[in-house]
């Protein structure tokens, strides 16, 4: 096999035409400059300079070697500079994973400001229901994922990463939407729309919690998996819900949210990872996430 560093020899008295120049060029004496292009010579058994005391020459192998040769080192460069990127988190994949109920407000901003902040990682994204992301984390089928809040994963790393309140979410033409707020209590016996709970059985039992210390148990009319088609369902008239306060971006102008009073309880998404992983491109992640919410994205 052909030592890459007799091909950079090699590169530089093509390129000069003088064996002084060009072991100058590269920093090393003449003599072994000289026996280095030799022994490339007796390498490939072929002459690839004809030289005399006075011109040196490329004959027809040097010339198809200088153009391969220079092709094969700014390859080599490009695969040395990726893999120390990647060393550093500037390059590789990461496949980040999230569940539906995630998919709104900050996700898509964070997304956002990781492929600005990183443009030479590649970002696969894996929307999965709640119940599948620790699971396919300890596969390692995702690296990372950004879940809702309780995520039970004793054996993951969970980093909560934004708390937001809970909203309730109507019709514009419902009895309520000229109130400026709200009480839970208020929005007993109204049919719900939610999604179904293997979505992200955290978020989900949270919200059902809140009903249910605020006296009653909310009648689920109808599930949706994505806050969009929720939003949705609350527009046509199929209920009302409660919210994360970040759900009201994506609501139309036939859909009101009102703040809830009288409750302490917090929409919270947190990252998640393996911990005996050790992966930079997951920590460059957890930082550019902390820089957002540091700046508020």
């Amino acid at each position: 096999m052909i030592d890459i560093r007799k091909l950079q020899l090699f590169v530089a008295v093509a390129d000069e035409l003088h064996f002084g120049r060009a072991a100058a060029r590269v920093g090393i004496a003449q003599p072994p400059f000289s026996q280095q292009i030799r022994a490339l010579e007796d390498e490939l058994g072929l002459k690839l300079l004809t030289r005399n005391s006075r011109n040196v020459a490329l004959t027809s192998a040097g010339m198809d070697l200088r153009t391969r040769a220079i092709d094969l080192i700014e390859r080599r460069d490009r695969l040395v500079d990726h893999v120390r990127r990647t060393a550093n988190g500037d390059a590789g994949t990461l496949r980040l994973g999230f569940a539906a109920s995630s998919a709104v407000g900050r996700l898509s901003k964070i997304v956002r400001r990781f492929r600005e902040e990183v443009p030479g990682v590649t970002l696969e994204l894996d929307d999965r229901d709640g119940i599948d992301v620790s699971a396919a984390i300890r596969r390692c089928e995702i690296d990372i994922a950004i879940v809702r809040y309780p995520f039970e994963a004793p054996d993951l790393d969970v980093v909560l990463i934004h708390e937001e309140p809970f909203i309730a979410v109507m019709p514009a033409n419902h009895p309520l939407a000229s109130c400026a707020t709200v009480c839970l209590a208020d929005l007993a016996g109204n049919p719900f729309v939610l999604f179904p709970r293997a979505a992200s059985p955290g978020l989900h039992d949270t919200i059902i919690g809140m009903c249910i210390r605020a006296g009653f148990s909310p009648q689920i009319s109808q599930e949706a998996s994505a806050w969009l088609s929720i939003m949705g369902l609350v527009e046509s008239g199929f209920g009302i819900t409660i919210a994360p306060k970040s759900a009201q971006s994506i609501c139309s102008p036939a859909i009101i949210c009102r703040a809830i009073k009288g409750t302490d309880d917090r929409a919270r998404l947190v990252i998640a990872n393996r911990r005996d992983v050790s992966n930079p491109l997951i920590k460059r992640f957890q930082d550019v996430v902390r820089n957002s919410v540091q700046s508020d994205i």
